[in-house]
């Protein structure tokens, strides 16, 4: 019954949707729902925390959960996946097959440049949108056939970011990709290998707001669909984003290793097949996939921001609870490109922005006042190059002004006058004072000193001296950036993406009595 030594299928084809979670269940979805009517269909199936794409895409095809995996949007989006000791199902496959076809076709190109290795004679083909990855895919099933195909398909999680998730124009997206569904599976029909293929559905979460991220249940409930031979009609089963790996591993007869929660921890689902009776060993409540954050206090709350500080010194208080609006009332932001927000921030949700999308702001001016720019910055999900998070210059012209930036292991800043010749910039590494998680990052410009001083988490890491020429100088050559330089280009020409929490800009410069409020402020229980 459970025997891993033949090849079950000739072929798999996974279809990932994004964003789509169970909201499936609120709008009409017919082909899905005649596809499957026979084989296994389950709302019980769970993202794995947190529930963002890389990490759960990663699951799926690496096996791991995404503390073992380690692979964030960011790292994604930069680098090419060479990580032999945990093998994507691509290679597991071309092992054991040599002459396999296999594909990967994705409207998220990141998935093909950071999860799926590039030695292994993959075709990898990327579209720009659902409807053209559907062409690519019906054409790449008609002509070639292939073994294992791979497809991912965007257009839920956009509209959920942009529409909210839930909301009619989701859904309406959701209906829409049914019907793209249909059309992948009809030239499975076409090409005359449905009857030897095993046809998936999965989704990587869902969505709260118009965020996801966290671990609420509309974020971690996912839509988890099987057709094939051996399946049996089973519409309660329980799984997890990782299981897509074991569960290809069985179509092709390979081996498949005993879950280790440090390592490959994929497994197959209970009443899935009908010829598997190994028991999935579910995991324990509460651990790793149990995590919660603060939820954001209101500014003039209790616990707000105005219980420590008053209004009159607070410039800038953005803490993108799914906005890009200033809790003050300000500022306003202009958004450009597509900036995506996520529920497991330090204090409520997050923001993503760099490669994407950045938020620029003309009401946000410094002159030649004291000031001080605090945020936290996921260094978890920080690239290697220099990705900037906020900016009154760009860093491919001189121009009076700052930016402030970090990379995977070091915070950095430059700032420069209307002199060309005055340019200075300093790099200081973190990596030895922080590891993991979130970076809260202070940087406090002391005018009239010509000093600047840099907080790390609260504690005075060190202090840096400007020539005399930066006194009195205006840094406002350009609008305010959130998410970029003031060009908008460095970030997105890297392919940098960020992710941050409460920007918050005061109107002083901060001294040891301040930084103890803020982090009072952080400090306070739910």
């Amino acid at each position: 019954m459970n025997n891993t030594n033949k090849r079950r299928y000739g072929h798999v084809v996974i279809v990932g949707i994004d964003g789509m979670g169970i909201f499936c269940k609120d709008t009409p979805t017919p082909c899905m729902d005649e596809i499957f009517k026979n084989g296994a269909a389950t709302m019980n199936a769970l993202s794995l925390f947190p529930t963002i794409s890389a990490q759960n895409w990663g699951a799926m095809l690496l096996g791991t959960d995404p503390e073992v995996h380690g692979l964030t949007n960011g790292k994604v989006c930069q680098y090419e996946y060479k990580n032999k000791e945990i093998p994507s199902v691509f290679t597991s496959v071309r092992k054991a097959y040599p002459d396999s076809v296999l594909c990967s076709i994705s409207n998220w190109e990141p998935i093909n440049k950071g999860i799926i290795e590039h030695d292994i004679n993959v075709e990898f083909q990327t579209a720009e949108n659902g409807a053209s990855t559907t062409d690519k895919v019906v054409n790449c099933i008609l002509s070639e056939k292939p073994d294992l195909l791979f497809i991912h398909i965007d257009d839920p999680d956009e509209a959920g970011h942009h529409f909210g998730y839930g909301n009619q124009g989701h859904l309406d997206c959701i209906t829409n990709v049914d019907s793209m569904v249909k059309r992948i599976y009809d030239a499975c029909v076409g090409a005359d290998i449905i009857e030897d293929t095993l046809f998936i559905v999965i989704t990587d979460h869902g969505g709260f707001k118009h965020g996801h991220g966290g671990y609420t249940d509309t974020e971690k409930y996912i839509f988890f669909a099987l057709r094939g031979k051996t399946v049996l009609e089973n519409k309660s089963f329980f799984a997890t984003t990782k299981d897509i790996n074991a569960i290809v591993r069985y179509a092709f007869g390979l081996e498949i290793p005993k879950p280790d929660t440090d390592g490959y921890s994929s497994q197959i689902p209970d009443g899935l097949f009908n010829d598997w009776d190994i028991p999935y060993v579910v995991p324990p409540k509460g651990g790793r996939n149990e995590i919660f954050t603060k939820p954001q206090p209101d500014l003039r709350s209790e616990k707000g921001l105005l219980s420590f500080f008053d209004e009159k010194d607070i410039k800038l208080a953005m803490f993108f609870e799914f906005n890009a609006e200033d809790a003050t009332g300000n500022a306003s932001f202009t958004e450009k490109g597509s900036v995506k927000y996520y529920s497991n921030g330090v204090y409520g949700a997050n923001a993503e922005l760099g490669a994407t999308g950045c938020l620029v702001s003309d009401d946000v001016k410094f002159n030649n006042d004291d000031f001080t720019v605090c945020a936290w910055l996921n260094i978890d999900n920080a690239p290697a190059s220099e990705a900037y998070y906020c900016a009154t210059k760009t860093m491919t012209d001189s121009g009076a002004g700052f930016a402030l930036g970090f990379t995977n292991v070091a915070v950095w800043l430059g700032v420069e006058t209307s002199d060309p010749n005055s340019y200075e910039e300093f790099q200081l590494p973190y990596i030895k004072d922080v590891s993991g998680g979130w970076l809260h990052c202070s940087v406090v410009f002391r005018r009239k000193d010509c000093a600047i001083d840099l907080y790390w988490n609260f504690k005075l890491k060190k202090t840096l001296s400007l020539p005399k020429t930066f006194e009195n100088v205006s840094l406002d050559a350009l609008p305010f950036t959130v998410g970029d330089d003031a060009s908008h280009k460095i970030n997105s020409g890297n392919d940098a993406l960020i992710h941050m929490d409460d920007l918050l800009v005061f109107k002083k410069a901060f001294d040891e009595s301040d930084m103890d409020k803020l982090r009072e402020y952080y400090a306070q229980a739910e």
